[in-house]
């Protein structure tokens, strides 16, 4: 299966030539786009798939692969990175950190992060392997959002593998072989595990749920009992393997806001940290969404 939303991930590897925007723009919902491998190589079509996507109204995410061997060699990286992207006020700035170019990668990374914020960037993240994730050992707590990719039999479809040093990831790369009208090769696809599509790809939430200080979305806080037992808390508005807990009849919830997904209504309830958990409240009807 293809989870929606539908997120990619893309760099110069697809080349503009190659792709049918209008098509592509069509099968996705958010698209993440390499800008620079390391300070001295800026990727050569990002400014074409970034103008490309922008046009057809799909939001834009950059990333950039991290190579920095000192602290302030991290923090130029940060610089070059954010002068190249920001004429593009993308939704969401990511470090992909997938070589240890640096004995302190915790430290090196924790300096690139701190300097693109500096500089003006929103939402910071990170992607790390998870083969590389206890290595590293980032702070990944001060990063607005974690990506992580374990493909499995690496079929071009989502089939259940998932990364295993740790559950508190938000976006999950499955795949490096996913296929999409609008593009022959092969496709990274990611699906959202945490969190919702417009946390990492709407303009007017540039800022985390943990530095703003209201949430102009959110309804009156509400209590709501549970009528049956095994009733399941969702770390997102979707069925599937992402339980927080079973809850027993009887059970108490404090819910602030509603959304849609996967064909029910979900109490969102506020937890720790910015995050949330979503309970199934009813099913949704056909003319909302």
């Amino acid at each position: 299966m293809i989870p929606k939303p539908i997120i990619i991930d893309i760099s110069e590897w697809q080349n503009p030539q190659e792709v049918n925007y209008d098509q592509l723009a069509q099968a996705i919902d958010g698209v993440i786009v390499r800008v620079q491998y390391g300070s001295n190589y800026v990727d050569k079509h990002y400014k074409t798939h970034i103008k490309a996507f922008k046009k057809r109204n799909i939001p834009v995410a950059v990333y950039a692969w991290v190579r920095g061997s000192s602290h302030s060699d991290m923090q130029q990286e940060a610089q070059d990175f954010y002068t190249r992207a920001k004429e593009f006020s993308p939704t969401f700035w990511w470090l992909d950190v997938e070589e240890q170019s640096m004995k302190d990668m915790r430290g090196g990374c924790e300096a690139y992060r701190k300097k693109l914020k500096d500089l003006g960037a929103k939402k910071v993240g990170v992607y790390v392997a998870n083969h590389l994730y206890q290595t590293f050992n980032l702070d990944t707590e001060k990063f607005d959002g974690v990506w992580m990719p374990t493909y499995g039999k690496n079929s071009g479809e989502y089939n259940g593998a998932n990364p295993t040093m740790t559950n508190a990831y938000d976006i999950h790369q499955y795949t490096s072989s996913g296929k999409l009208r609008g593009y022959n090769g092969d496709l990274d696809l990611n699906r959202i595990v945490r969190r919702d599509l417009a946390y990492f790809f709407r303009k007017d939430s540039q800022v985390p749920p943990k530095e703003n200080k209201k949430n102009l979305e959110d309804i009156e806080m509400k209590t709501i009992t549970t009528a049956a037992a095994k009733v399941k808390l969702r770390s997102s508005p979707k069925v599937g393997n992402n339980v927080i807990a079973e809850l027993s009849k009887g059970a108490q919830v404090k819910i602030n806001n509603i959304v849609f997904g996967d064909g029910f209504v979900w109490g969102v309830q506020p937890r720790s940290k910015g995050k949330k958990g979503y309970i199934d409240i009813g099913k949704s009807v056909a003319w909302i969404k």
